[in-house]
């Protein structure tokens, strides 16, 4: 192994690279390390600038810094720029208790650590950068004999130069230019990780033992800073159960002694903000349930970014506002609170994206009663949409179960989720008081969801809500009231403002509505468009007017009759049955081709038991003056003439059979 290293770093050192040089990253237990292997060796100077550190080298030399936040985080380094064709790196600091080194591990192989800490007192890395001036070259002394010979190693590394040489060893071919540059790419690569270490003899081998914690083998090996940690899965790491612990942000005290407590001391001496007490009040008004306060308090006192960023996270969580940004969504296959927090800021599951429904349960049993009652409504919407019935109940539960006599609100909410709290939500209603608007408001849509109607006192009692609410939804059930008690005059003309009830209205007019109220409504003009409602509801029309003995109408409801062929089943099967109704046996066939079935096979069977439908007197009309206008082929006179006489007889026959057939209507 020792041989190839050095091998592979002499033949890397002979010859140019011709492309940019790649700054490699790792992070370590205590500092961050770059790394980068130049074309060549040359002169290069670490110092101080204004946002940190730069490296100043004595060539232009192009970097690449695409990679570099691959394998590390921004605890040290904030930025990393370079201006193409330059000789300067600049880092740009993120900690302010921290310092940078720099060596040169092998001719051109150059590394800076960024390490914890304040620097060693008289460190040269510390000095003023003075970029615009080059440092020149220091020249060889003339009388090499009497320069003392260093005792340790030269800051610039080892002369390779100087090391002798075998004037037989020819140059290295031109084919294993490749192989030389992935090989030295890779030894940096595994320096800048501090995966391999340069040494003057090999060591001898360790026993073979278990990883340690922080190391993963996968397709991208690399550390992590803290193998406790979890991470998502995508890699993040997961908020820590302490930064969301809203139930230790109380305190006993009464919340109108602790309000006055916790503001009382928000600014020190000469009016400086006290950080820690700023954080403090926020926190406590978060447990309050108070976001809105507690976000408008965050932003007045500038807590540091990452802290504001997720107080307002919670805080409009807590207000029931929708959560900008991606710092709570990733977190829903974490473990703790935040995965109860990230299911509260989606709306709907993301696809792809697992999530931990059991650590969100359990932290949300963990909460005070109070913030169970506000989150509760939330939380049981979003699991409601990923049709979780059994999270449901154990989020019922927990409500109920804390408080053995719960309160109208909460009675409510559970009342709403429950299959059979109809009962529950009628006691509710009756009892009057708090709560008792809106179980009459859920008790009705219930019921007209499933297709009940109402009673006058609850048409009543939505009419003067949706007066004093001004509300969409309430407005859609007014509408939907209406047409239970039978009053589809007054629905259609509420309907013009509440434009999402009107397919539930066709509905109930086509289940529920009179011959009466059909013909006024679903008779329309034969040039006026039709409503576009939804396949069930036209069927239900279409049949409805062919019950009553209008199915030229009842198609009208299916579509155009030339497209009803490629319709689907259930349309052909109702305008087949319209055709059956108007005794037109070969429109019956025309429909049901390809179908098979009962339904189809009994409408076959009605079609072909009926008589023959004789034609109407416009048809019969029709037919004439098709039969009478005749096409002249171009032949002259004598061929004009033996075409009239061989179809006169045709002709009369055919008429005779039309005016036998057709009664004259009187």
């Amino acid at each position: 192994m020792k041989n190839v290293l050095a091998a592979a770093l002499c033949v890397a050192a002979s010859g140019a690279w011709g492309q940019a040089v790649t700054v490699h990253t790792g992070e370590h237990k205590g500092f961050t390390r770059l790394a980068m292997v130049l074309p060549s060796q040359q002169g290069w100077r670490l110092g101080r600038t204004d946002e940190g550190y730069a490296l100043a080298l004595d060539k232009p030399v192009d970097l690449n810094l695409s990679g570099v936040w691959r394998r590390i985080g921004k605890q040290r380094i904030n930025g990393l720029s370079h201006d193409q064709g330059s000789s300067m790196l600049r880092v740009a600091l993120a900690c302010s208790a921290c310092h940078a080194t720099a060596f040169e591990m092998e001719p051109g192989l150059i590394v800076v650590d960024i390490r914890d800490g304040d620097a060693p007192e008289g460190s040269r890395f510390e000095a003023r950068l003075v970029a615009d001036r080059p440092r020149p070259r220091q020249p060889e002394p003339k009388q090499r004999d009497v320069v003392a010979l260093p005792t340790s190693r030269p800051e610039r590394g080892y002369d390779w130069t100087t090391l002798p040489r075998n004037p037989d060893v020819a140059p290295p071919p031109p084919a294993l230019d490749a192989f030389r540059d992935a090989v030295l790419r890779q030894l940096a690569d595994g320096a800048a990780r501090g995966v391999v270490d340069m040494v003057e003899s090999l060591p001898p081998a360790p026993e073979m033992t278990a990883l340690p914690p922080q190391m993963r083998v996968q397709q991208e090996p690399g550390f992590v800073p803290d193998p406790k940690q979890p991470l998502t899965a995508e890699g993040r790491i997961c908020i820590p159960a302490e930064r969301l612990d809203l139930a230790s942000w109380g305190t006993e005290a009464p919340v109108s002694e602790a309000l006055g407590l916790a503001r009382s001391g928000l600014e020190g001496e000469f009016d400086v903000p006290d950080t820690e007490a700023v954080d403090r009040a926020v926190r406590y008004y978060l447990h309050l349930g108070f976001g809105a306060e507690a976000r408008q308090l965050a932003q007045a006192y500038s807590l540091p970014a990452e802290d504001r960023r997720l107080y307002s996270a919670l805080s409009r969580i807590l207000d029931g506002e929708p959560v900008p940004g991606g710092l709570l969504a990733p977190m829903a296959d974490c473990d703790g609170p935040a995965a109860l927090w990230a299911l509260l800021a989606l709306p709907a599951p993301r696809p792809g994206q697992p999530e931990n429904a059991g650590a969100a349960l359990q932290a949300f049993t963990a909460l005070p009663q109070h913030l169970r009652r506000t989150l509760a409504p939330l939380l049981l919407e979003r699991l409601e949409r990923r049709k979780d019935t059994e999270s449901i109940r154990i989020v019922q539960d927990a409500l109920l179960r804390a408080d053995p006599d719960p309160d109208p609100e909460t009675r409510l909410l559970v009342a709403r989720q429950a299959t059979d709290g109809e009962a529950d939500l009628a006691a509710l209603a009756a009892e009057g008081g708090r709560g008792s608007a809106d179980a009459t408001v859920a008790l009705a849509d219930r019921r007209l969801s499933a297709g009940t109607p109402i009673d006058a006192p609850t048409l009543v009692a939505l009419q003067a809500l949706a007066q004093e609410r001004d509300s969409a939804a309430l407005r859609r059930l007014v509408v939907l009231g209406l047409a239970s008690t039978g009053d589809f005059e007054a629905a259609f003309r509420e309907v013009a403002h509440a434009r999402s009830a009107a397919d539930e209205l066709w509905g109930w007019l086509a289940t529920t509505g009179d011959d009466n109220t059909l013909l006024r409504h679903a008779v329309l003009p034969k040039d006026a468009p039709h409503p576009a409602l939804p396949l069930a509801t036209r069927i239900a029309l279409a049949d409805r007017l062919t019950d009553i003995g209008l199915p030229e109408l009842a198609v009208r409801w299916l579509g155009d009759a030339a497209t009803l062929p490629d319709a689907t089943e259930a349309e052909r099967l109702a305008a087949a049955r319209a055709a059956v109704a108007d005794r037109n046996a070969p429109e019956v066939v025309r429909l049901l081709a390809g179908l098979t079935g009962k339904d189809a096979d009994a409408l076959r069977a009605r079609a072909d038991a009926q008589p023959k439908r004789a034609p109407s007197p416009s048809e019969a009309w029709a037919q004439t003056q098709e039969l009478l206008t005749v096409d002249h082929p171009e032949e002259g006179p004598l061929g004009h003439g033996r075409t009239l006489a061989a179809q006169a007889g045709d002709t009369r026959a055919r008429i005779e059979a039309l005016l036998t057939g057709t009664q004259v209507q009187r």
